[in-house]
């Protein structure tokens, strides 16, 4: 056999055993684990994956590390794959340039969680806090803090780079040279939809095994599941219980209408006489626009929570009929319309200035279709506009500081998103 050949089996052999030894201890993850495919090249330093969730691997580094380290740094790429971090690069609206910064801001905090595991790194040293030091960064922050503080140090410090680094483009930014076309016959890039309902599977194990083994999970871990599964708000009986439209479609019911003939119609002629036959209508969502502030004041945890209820409103009211989505902190961003429940992970969120949530209704009532429910998210610390639009069935704010429960205006409802 080829020398070269017998090294290329060998590494693919190792890193299936290493994913393997990574599912016996973190048997939650195995939907994602067997999802990855594997791709060997010789242009990887270490281990990649694409956004299309294929892993690709150096054989000449796999073959340096034992099963057991490469189980530890297959984890890692998962993280990345759960915590989608293509994304939410996408949504800070950084260039790509800067992209290596990202990839050690997201990096320190899956290593972190890989530390509390107690995860084997053998020989290999991964990027850690300590490491950071000099960018002033802590584990308080989220991986969009941590890139931000280290790109403020950098623009003080030039001389002062952080390392090369990339995971390939899971981790953000333009398809690698030596990532594969999507539609690969061999090796065919998984679709965001698809891998949507892989991540709420996983969410979903993981919820499962905190339940029947607890303290077993690092807690980094068990929040985001509990994060991306569980939104505060009980939009189905938020939605359905304040419109008849909504109700009509949310229970099931319909009505029947004259202004279309039923099918059955022609069945209905005896000589020259016709008896009218109504149609069934089943009553379409309304449209709704939600608003996500993204001021200075609101914080990576308070995004997550917001996007946990823009994921719960989807479920509760569909994307067919309308479910736009608009940024704003003292402006209006970006307003993006959601086509499937797999464009949240793709919203663009801008901002961090001043706060006026007043601009962002009055932009959504700009919109067309014109929205029936607007749905405010926000810490509440915002001036209102004295009215709104009449035509506007509802307006319902959500709050995550109970501290400001009070100053919103008597034409709209007001939720607190109870903290866990």
């Amino acid at each position: 056999m080829d020398s070269t050949l017998e090294l290329s089996q060998d590494a693919k052999l190792r890193v299936m055993a290493a994913r393997i030894i990574a599912q016996s201890r973190w048997p939650y993850a195995s939907t994602i684990l067997y999802s990855l495919k594997l791709v060997e090249s010789q242009e990887v330093q270490t281990l990649a994956v694409d956004e299309g969730w294929r892993m690709y691997f150096s054989p000449t580094f796999v073959l340096e590390h034992d099963p057991d380290e490469l189980a530890t740094m297959v984890l890692h790429e998962v993280m990345h794959c759960l915590l989608q971090h293509a994304p939410r690069f996408k949504a800070i609206n950084q260039p790509y340039a800067l992209h290596p910064n990202w990839n050690i801001a997201g990096d320190v905090g899956i290593n972190r969680t890989l530390d509390e595991a107690r995860m084997s790194w053998g020989k290999f040293t991964p990027v850690r806090f300590t490491d950071l030091s000099k960018f002033k960064v802590t584990v308080s922050m989220s991986t969009e803090q941590i890139y931000f503080a280290i790109h403020q140090h950098l623009q003080q410090h030039p001389e002062d780079g952080t390392p090369a680094w990339d995971c390939g483009s899971i981790i953000g930014g333009s398809p690698r040279k030596y990532e594969l076309p999507a539609s690969d016959s061999d090796n065919f890039a998984t679709k965001k939809e698809h891998q949507d309902v892989l991540r709420d599977r996983t969410a979903q194990d993981i919820l499962d095994h905190s339940l029947k083994f607890p303290g077993t999970l690092p807690g980094d871990l068990l929040r985001w599941a509990q994060e991306l599964l569980n939104p505060k708000v009980d939009w189905r009986r938020e939605l359905a219980g304040s419109f008849r439209s909504s109700l009509a479609t949310l229970t099931g019911r319909r009505d029947y209408v004259y202004t279309r003939p039923s099918r059955r119609q022609s069945a209905m002629r005896i000589g020259d006489t016709e008896l009218i036959l109504p149609a069934m209508r089943k009553p379409a969502p309304p449209p709704v626009a939600i608003i996500i502030d993204t001021s200075g004041s609101i914080s990576k945890e308070m995004i997550t929570q917001f996007l946990s209820e823009v994921d719960g409103i989807a479920r509760a009211n569909g994307v067919a009929q309308g479910l736009s989505v608009i940024p704003c902190d003292a402006a209006v961003g970006p307003i993006q319309k959601l086509k499937s429940k797999a464009s949240i992970s793709e919203l663009v969120l801008p901002g961090g200035g001043g706060t006026d949530m007043g601009v962002g209704i009055l932009a959504a009532t700009t919109m067309k279709p014109f929205p029936r429910i607007i749905i405010v998210l926000t810490d509440g610390y915002t001036p209102w506009p004295d009215s709104v639009n009449p035509k506007v069935d509802r307006i319902i704010v959500c709050l995550t500081e109970a501290a400001s429960r009070g100053s919103v205006p008597a034409w709209a409802d007001e939720i607190v998103i109870e903290a866990e």
